[in-house]
C-alpha cells in the first residue's frame, strides 16, 4: 500500500485533472480504511466539480455490438438480460450437491 500511495501522490501531480485517477485512488484509500483521504479526494473533486463518467460495457452478439451504460435501461432487449441473469444469480445462489 506504501507503493501504492507513492504512486497516487505522483499520479495526482502529473495528471491533476484526470477524473478516473481520483477516483482509482480514493478507492485505494477505503480499501486500505484510510476514510480521510477518501474523503480529501472527493471533496476535491467536488470543488473541482470533477464528475465520474458512468460505467460501460459492450459485447458483440452475431455481428452486432451491444452498449450497456450504468443507470441507461433503454436496451431494446432489457427485460429479457435482466431474466436472464437473474435466472444466473438463483443458480449461483443455489447449494452445491455432490
Amino acid at each position: 500500500m506504501d507503493l501504492g500511495h507513492s504512486v497516487a501522490n505522483h499520479l495526482l501531480q502529473a495528471e491533476s485533472d484526470d477524473t478516473g485517477n481520483h477516483v482509482l485512488i480514493s478507492n485505494m484509500y477505503a480499501a486500505d480504511a484510510k476514510w480521510e483521504g477518501v474523503m480529501e479526494l472527493r471533496n476535491l473533486m467536488k470543488k473541482r466539480e470533477m464528475k465520474k463518467p458512468a460505467g460501460c460495457s459492450w459485447l458483440e452478439v452475431d455481428g452486432q455490438r451491444n452498449v450497456f451504460v450504468s443507470g441507461d435501461c433503454s436496451h431494446p432487449r432489457r427485460d429479457s438480460i435482466f431474466d436472464l441473469v437473474n435466472a444466473l444469480y438463483l443458480q449461483m445462489k443455489e447449494p452445491v450437491v455432490f
